[in-house]
């Protein structure tokens, strides 16, 4: 695969593109650790890698010795959907409907809805704590 595929090679289905789960997680990991790889409980960059499981790395701090991975603490903790669709369903919560995100991608209309109104939520929390200076 080159990094991005349509799901079934269909021409009804190449309007759409999703990263596989290898380009998807690349992606994650070059905005998350932007500055670095860091420990989520206190914030040191004194951490090791400990490997893969899965797509997903795994890392040790060095510090208070958490243990965590790519994933821990960010909104795609603890989910079941693939990376790849994950991304596609952020990048799309404005355009698309979840009955067409969920016929597109094959899944359950609840199991997308719920996704999608956990990343909105998770969003708009985010943009709450942002304060704009006065001019």
């Amino acid at each position: 695969m080159d990094g991005l595929s349509d799901m079934d090679g269909s021409d009804s289905m190449s309007e759409f593109l999703i990263p596989d789960e290898e380009r998807a997680m690349e992606i994650f990991r070059q905005i998350r650790w932007s500055e670095g790889v860091y420990c989520p409980g206190c914030r040191s960059f004194n951490v090791y890698n400990r490997g893969f499981q899965g797509k997903t790395r795994r890392y040790s701090c060095k510090k208070c010795e958490l243990n965590f991975s790519d994933l821990t603490g960010s909104i795609f903790e603890n989910k079941k959907l693939p990376m790849g669709e994950m991304l596609y369903i952020l990048i799309n919560l404005d355009k698309k409907s979840i009955n067409r995100l969920s016929d597109e991608l094959g899944h359950k209309w609840e199991s997308v809805y719920r996704l999608s109104k956990e990343f909105k939520e998770n969003l708009s929390e985010k943009s709450k704590d942002l304060i704009l200076p006065e001019e």
